[in-house]
């Protein structure tokens, strides 16, 4: 992936998950999704915790072929050695996962990495070690995560400056809510406080038309630029 590419990071994060897509495919999903929003508006997360290695990487080709023929960028959850096989633009670490240096050695400068951060604090510290893209939250309240306690809007502000004073030089680090962002509302008042984007889960994975449901939360972020 291009430096270029890197700067212009879409808006919206999908991150599938396949319970909450039901007895649909997330092949089905991503495409209906990727097909409702401008080429580069989005950016997938492949994230299926429940499969074993091999079928994780054919369903990574698939997005991997989806994904380019849509404009979109493919990371893949934790799982480097899949990331790099399938031809993904990255990989999105779990906050307990590998560093960012780490991920570095093995795959270069351009290669896009992800991380997961739940306050400010470890969110401006995450832009400092050199990650791309830092998916912070959750903002809101969630079903995803009953006992967490919500960073609040006044938070996701704080994690935006934070991020965006300590990018590590020469990188472009991006902001993404995470945690509630389930309508176009709460996507404008996460771009408000200083967020790049918005990831979702259960507000695209799970709605019923998943191209109507990216449409509009494409709307509302496009619209906060």
């Amino acid at each position: 992936m291009t430096a270029a590419a890197r700067h212009a990071l879409g808006r919206l994060y999908l991150i599938t998950d396949q319970r909450a897509a039901g007895d649909r495919d997330l092949d089905d999903v991503v495409e209906a999704a990727l097909a409702a929003v401008p080429a580069g508006a989005m950016l997938i997360q492949l994230r299926a915790r429940d499969l074993g290695a091999g079928d994780l990487l054919a369903l990574a080709r698939r997005l991997r072929a989806i994904t380019a023929r849509r404009g979109a960028l493919l990371l893949v959850n934790d799982r480097l050695d899949v990331a790099l096989a399938a031809g993904a633009d990255g990989v999105h670490l779990p906050e307990r996962g590998l560093d960012v240096a780490a991920v570095r050695a093995v795959a270069g400068p351009d290669f896009l990495v992800g991380v997961s951060r739940h306050s400010a604090g470890d969110a401006a510290a995450a832009a400092r070690a050199g990650a791309d893209l830092i998916v912070c939250g959750p903002v809101w309240p969630t079903p995803s995560k009953p006992g967490a306690v919500p960073l609040g809007v006044e938070a996701l502000a704080e994690a935006a400056a934070g991020v965006a004073a300590g990018v590590a030089p020469g990188r472009s680090a991006r902001l993404f809510a995470l945690g509630g962002v389930d309508t176009p509302a709460r996507a404008r008042a996460a771009r408000a406080a200083g967020a790049h984007g918005v990831a979702s889960i259960r507000a695209l994975c799970a709605a019923e038309d998943p191209g109507a449901a990216a449409a509009s939360m494409f709307a509302a972020v496009a619209d906060a630029s």
